[in-house]
């Protein structure tokens, strides 16, 4: 961990996203990380709670919540209260709100046709309460073919239902114009220069 954080920083000047399970890793991470790091992820399983918020307090990052316990819960009242229960929780270690970002759930298509609506209420939910909310973009296709076009109209839904980040593939250029062309549609880029910044640059098809 130590390796990748300084090998992808070397030619990155963003903060990264450090995805594990492991304390010992996650700290590993965190200790040669440049800049405001984000933790992923705390949950309220056994071991994923405290001592990541420990982390998260020491190392001043950022973090993304998973509301999931025992079990992933089946409806978005139920996540959202975990999330509730989590952020209560966070503020103990002095992580307020704006430095959360909760995650909806996203659960694949392929093996429940009600799985993206519970997601999408979870989103709504969440941005409702005035929170930040992400979702793991590509699970909604998990075993479908062309997986792409499924992963753009589930981002479009969720970005209109107040999604403010989202973990993707910045090299599909379809998804990333579908990004950038909603983000601009609802408001959110002023004269569309983020639109036009993307387009000139080739990032979007």
């Amino acid at each position: 961990m130590e390796w990748i954080v300084k090998e992808v920083q070397s030619v990155v000047d963003k903060p990264l996203a450090i995805d594990t399970t492991d304390y010992n890793v996650m700290e590993a991470g965190l200790k040669v990380h440049q800049g405001k790091p984000l933790l992923n992820s705390v949950s309220a399983e056994s071991g994923r709670q405290e001592p990541f918020l420990e982390l998260a307090a020491k190392y001043e990052g950022q973090i993304v919540v998973l509301p999931v316990k025992e079990n992933i819960p089946e409806t978005a009242d139920e996540r959202v209260k975990l999330c509730s229960e989590i952020k209560e929780r966070a503020s103990e270690y002095n992580i307020n709100t704006e430095s959360i970002y909760f995650d909806a759930l996203v659960l694949p298509l392929s093996t429940n046709h009600k799985n993206p609506s519970v997601t999408l209420e979870t989103i709504r939910q969440i941005a409702e309460k005035g929170w930040q909310s992400t979702v793991g973009l590509s699970n909604i296709s998990f075993g479908l073919p062309n997986r792409s076009i499924l992963n753009r109209a589930f981002l479009i839904s969720a970005m209109t239902l107040g999604l403010n980040s989202v973990f993707l593939n910045p090299l599909d250029k379809r998804t990333m114009g579908a990004l950038h062309a909603t983000d601009a549609i609802l408001g959110n880029d002023q004269m569309c220069m983020n639109y036009l910044k993307a387009y000139r640059q080739g990032i979007i098809d």
